[in-house]
This record gives structure tokens, C-alpha cells and sequence, in this order.
């Protein structure tokens, strides 16, 4: 049966209105495995989610940035914590020193059917964060075939797990939460619109996407940012970023869950359109990796200058206490020596006398014997 238009936009605008009700745009796992201690997925700001891709670089979605009020190729004061912690009161927060966004980029507004489009982004942290997990870009050969034989799409995130969360979310201590799906080319994906009579005529581009539902966990209120991927080998072949969907209502305050006819289904653009904004954000990297340590080098040196100084300072310090010991001896032993008193012997015929003083001398008529 399909829909009528109206039917259609109003169906459309209920359903995404309740996946607008908190943060708009960010999903989470609901109903997923718990994932704590994942090597990629980290929470930025404490309410977002990532995909730790390299040493410093996160990949994420652009339009939780504009939430975060980090800019791109700007200051900001973001933070990201290290990957696949639950509570992380007391975590360590690494800073945020850049974010780098696609100027295709365009944020989804289901209220005027308008289509998200590119919605990725990169951040950059100012030091290393453990990496234990071997990351690449799926080739789009790699991708069609992921979804050719079916591979299992994983995404992990920190969002809410329940619509009760939404009255006290509690981001800080939430673990991370696993959802797994199959992944859909844009043709299938037209297909799948095509026969659900789901996609509003105004969407113009087809993206790739994932399936999601009750049994291996679906998308709420959270997460967006969070990434997709197919492990084979030991190695994540990331596929796309959590940031756009639709056709669920779930999560919801009342614990309830409800899924259109053709499921659960996020969008989202290959990351090969961004493998130049990634080398981009990995040059950037590069030069802070040296500008770091060419300030390390002048520290060291400096350093090592200043304890050398330091060393002479203490060295001219000992030598001039030193000579000034000496000269206080030696000067000592002058007034010592000068006011030592000595005795002699005179003798003045068969008479003796003997004296003492400073400067002895013999009385008048008395030779010194």
C-alpha cells in the first residue's frame, strides 16, 4: 500500500519530530550491547560522539560541531575523552585544537525538506591518545562489496540507551553501546525508498546507509558522530559517520519503540569524497607533531643552557667562598701572628732575665742571648 503525499509529509514530519525532541540530529545506541573499552569510539564535549582514527584525529559529524560551538579552522576549548570509557568523572580530557569541516557541508532541516549533505568532520587534539585498534578508509570497491555479501556494519556510541534518560542523561557515566546493521549502497538505498514510499521528493541525493532495529540495536537521542564500521582482519574499514536518518521513532521518554515498514535507515556520504580533508587534518598534525618538537628541542636546550649557567654560577660561587676562606685564614693567621707573644733570653754579665711580650726586647744594658 502506498502512501498519499500528504499522508506521506505528515507521517515524515511526526516521525522525525520525535527524533528532533532533544538534540537534534544526535542518535545513540538504544537496545545495543554494552561496549566498554572499545579502542575507537570516544565521547567529545562529554554529550557527543567520535571515532578515533589516528593518534589525534577524530572523525565525527559537522553538524554536532556547530552544537559544540567548535569552528573550524578556529580556537576552541572542546575536549575529547580517551576511547571506550564508562564513567569518565575523573578522565583525562584531551584539548580540541582544530576541526576541519567540508564546505559542501549542509545541516539537515526536516521541517523545510532539507537533505543534509557531507555531514562528516575532523578534530584534532594537541597530543597523542592511545591507538589499539588498526584504522582505514573502505575504497568504495571495499564498500559495495561489504554490502554485496552482507558484512556486519558496527557502530558504537555514548547515547542514551532508554528514552527515561532524558530526564537525567548523566553523558559523563554512560558506557559506550554497540549496534550492528548491513550496509546499503545508494542504489539500494533508492530501492528501499522506492518501495517504502518513504523519501520526501525534495531529497535530492541518495547516500549510503546502514539498517538498524530492536534485536541488534538502533539509533537514539546521543550519539551522532559515532562511526561505521567492518572489521576484518584486525583491521576497522570505516564506512561512514552517525549524523542523518530517519523512519524510527525510538527511545522514547515512555520506553516505547515503533519502526516504519522498512525499518530504521541511516544516511550518510562515503568517506572517500573527504580523503583530501583527512590528508589535510593529517599535514596539520604533521606540522604540529614538528612544531612541538622543535619547541621540546628549544626546551631541552634552554634547559640544559640554563642548568649549564646554573652549574657555573654555583661553580664561581664555591671558588669565590673559596678564596675568600683562604683569605680570611690567611688574614687570621696575620693577626695571630702579629699579636703572638714570644719570650727571650737575656743576659747581662752573670745575670739572666727572661721576656715575654709581642716584641720582646732586652732591657738597657741586657744583650739577647
Amino acid at each position: 500500500m502506498r502512501f498519499s503525499r500528504n499522508n506521506l509529509l505528515a507521517s515524515l514530519t511526526l516521525v522525525f519530530g520525535l527524533i528532533l525532541n532533544s538534540v537534534p540530529l544526535a542518535h545513540s545506541v538504544e537496545l545495543g550491547q554494552d561496549a566498554t573499552g572499545d579502542p575507537n569510539a570516544v565521547q567529545i564535549q562529554g554529550n557527543t560522539s567520535g571515532f578515533l582514527y589516528s593518534e589525534r584525529i577524530i572523525l565525527t559529524a559537522a553538524h554536532v560541531l556547530n552544537q559544540l560551538r567548535i569552528q573550524p579552522n578556529g580556537d576552541t576549548d572542546g575536549f575529547v575523552f580517551a576511547p571506550g570509557l564508562a564513567d569518565k568523572t575523573n578522565a583525562k580530557r584531551y584539548k580540541i585544537i582544530k576541526a576541519f569541516i567540508p564546505k559542501t557541508f549542509v545541516n539537515s532541516d526536516f521541517s523545510k525538506n532539507i537533505q543534509a549533505f557531507d555531514d562528516f568532520a575532523i578534530v584534532v587534539i594537541d597530543e597523542d591518545m592511545p591507538l589499539k585498534a588498526k584504522v582505514k578508509i573502505a575504497t568504495e570497491d571495499q564498500m559495495r562489496r561489504f554490502a554485496k555479501e552482507k558484512s556486519e556494519v558496527i557502530m558504537i556510541g555514548y547515547g542514551l540507551q532508554n528514552g527515561s534518560q532524558r530526564k537525567n542523561p548523566q553523558d559523563i557515566i554512560r558506557a559506550p553501546h554497540k549496534m550492528t546493521g548491513y550496509l546499503y549502497t545508494p542504489e539500494m538505498m533508492v530501492e528501499h525508498h522506492r518501495q517504502y514510499n518513504l523519501r520526501p521528493s525534495s531529497w535530492t541525493t541518495s547516500d549510503w546507509g546502514t539498517n538498524s532495529n530492536q534485536k541488534t540495536g538502533s539509533i537514539c537521542s546521543g550519539d551522532s558522530g559515532s562511526g561505521y564500521f567492518v572489521e576484518e582482519n584486525s583491521v576497522r574499514y570505516y564506512v561512514g559517520t552517525a549524523g542523518n536518518g530517519g523512519e524510527a521513532s525510538n527511545c522514547k521518554a515512555d520506553g516505547t519503540f515503533s519502526l516504519t515498514t522498512g525499518g530504521f535507515m541511516a544516511n550518510f556520504s562515503s568517506p572517500n569524497k573527504f580523503l583530501d580533508l583527512i590528508k589535510g587534518a593529517e599535514t596539520f598534525v604533521e606540522e604540529q607533531k614538528k612544531a612541538q618538537l622543535v619547541k621540546a628541542q628549544e626546551a631541552r636546550l634552554a634547559a640544559e643552557l640554563k642548568a649549564k649557567q646554573e652549574a657555573e654560577a654555583k661553580e664561581a660561587e664555591l671558588k669565590a667562598e673559596q678564596e675568600a676562606d683562604l683569605k680570611a685564614k690567611q688574614e687570621a693567621e696575620a693577626k695571630a701572628a702579629a699579636t703572638k707573644k714570644t719570650t727571650i733570653t737575656c743576659v747581662k754579665g752573670k745575670l739572666t732575665k727572661k721576656v715575654t711580650s709581642v716584641k720582646p726586647k732586652c732591657p738597657v744594658g741586657y744583650k739577647k742571648k
